[in-house]
């Protein structure tokens, strides 16, 4: 066992640093969202409200915040009757500040096209992008904290999804854009034009409850994880504090656009500072028990310890002290041969993944394949190279998966 441990220790300690960055996202490109790509998400948020104001459940649910939840919903917007088509001479907002609608105490945007529907989405839009663009840059903070620590190795994988995040986020203050003016020039190109508004005092104070219930949240969610002995647990709880964080983020860059003089709510806690916990639990204490039977089974098992070292977990040859039972059975069994003097075999592998704090069984990996050969002994022989290989990266990559997703 002290062999095992010693020989990849160094593994573990440079791998664990990858597996922050797993935990954080996915590789994202370094440049502003292009404008088309902001259009259409803002686009997408207006017609969820507009499914939501009819009845219809729109793409996200208001009533729900997946990416660290608060509980709470924010209200319905009201719906707007349709203000006026003014003409005439051309309004102050155009081309300037609206006296109607100072700065001091609305956001404003606007918008112009050649029919009035067309040209209300492009003011809304115009409005949404100052939003998207600003919380953009903002999670390249984080994205650039947690790349910096893994060597700016990055997964597929999106544990944190920060598209989604911005989505929740922006949503809610996107309910409060109303069109309050529309102008129409019938002898100019384009004809149309609308003034989207958006409340400061209004908005501020929604942002600001937001933000103060993240922080309750996180800091129950810190106090938890001091508290739970369960290394599994905290692993959980430390995950949900960053993704908690990263909407906070969202709420606070939010909350510096609305506000007239860009002040934020400073964060009761430090995103690098729970990364750090994070990877000391992992690199520490987090150790998982790995137990396969079946044919070949000491052959898959040394390729999958190898494999979870890569991933940045420790394997632990006394099951008593793992927070993880990973527990697997390997099959290699002969089928008929479909072609002259070949033989064939079908091999199966299936993991279970077992909380050791409450033996329940949280996590399933199956895996199966065929291989064929000349011989029964060559093509066994195939299926397991196949399975060192091929699956073992493989499973323990879902293995990886099902710990740090798990739900609180």
């Amino acid at each position: 066992m002290s062999r095992i441990l010693k020989r990849t220790h160094l593994l573990h300690a440079a791998a664990v640093m990858a597996l922050i960055t797993f935990i954080g996202c996915a590789s994202q490109p370094r440049q502003e969202i292009p404008e088309e790509d902001i259009r259409a998400r803002a686009d997408r948020a207006f017609a969820d409200l507009a499914a939501e104001e009819g009845g219809t459940p729109g793409r996200y649910d208001s009533n729900t915040e997946k990416p660290g939840s608060t509980g709470s919903a924010t209200p319905r917007r009201q719906v707007d009757k349709p203000v006026p088509v003014k003409t005439g001479p051309r309004p102050d907002w155009i081309d300037g500040e609206s006296r109607q609608y100072p700065s001091s105490l609305y956001l404003t945007a606007v918008g112009y096209g050649p029919d009035r529907p067309a040209t209300e989405d492009k003011a809304r839009a115009e409005m949404a992008k100052v939003f998207y663009t600003n919380i953009n840059s903002s999670n390249r903070t984080y994205q650039e904290i947690l790349e910096t620590t893994g060597g700016g190795k990055t997964s597929s994988m999106e544990n944190i999804n920060f598209e989604e995040i911005t989505n929740v986020s922006t949503r809610k203050v996107l309910s409060g854009v109303r069109i309050a003016q529309v102008y129409r020039d019938s002898r100019s190109q384009p004809e149309f034009f609308a003034l989207a508004i958006l409340d400061r005092h209004q908005t501020t104070e929604i942002l600001k409850d937001k933000i103060q219930e993240l922080d309750r949240d996180l800091q129950k969610l810190l106090d938890a994880a001091q508290r739970h002995q369960d290394k599994l647990t905290q692993v959980k709880l430390l995950r949900t504090c960053m993704q908690k964080l990263v909407l906070r983020q969202a709420y606070n860059t939010e909350l510096r656009i609305v506000d007239l003089n860009g002040r934020g709510i400073a964060p009761v806690v430090n995103f690098t500072d729970i990364k750090t916990r994070l990877s000391n639990v992992l690199l520490k204490d987090f150790l998982i028990a790995l137990s396969v039977e079946g044919s070949k089974a000491e052959d898959v098992r040394r390729a999958l310890v190898e494999a979870l070292n890569q991933k940045g977990f420790s394997v632990s040859e006394e099951v008593h002290k793992a927070s993880v039972l990973a527990r697997g059975k390997i099959e290699i069994n002969p089928i008929a041969q479909s072609a002259s003097g070949w033989k064939f075999v079908r091999w199966k592998a299936y993991f279970d993944l077992v909380d050791q704090h409450g033996g329940a069984v949280f996590g399933s990996v199956q895996k199966t394949g065929k291989e064929g050969h000349l011989s029964l002994a060559q093509a066994e022989e195939r299926a397991v190279r196949k399975i060192r290989k091929t699956l073992a990266a493989e499973i323990s990559q879902d293995l990886s998966n099902f710990i740090l997703l798990q739900s609180n």
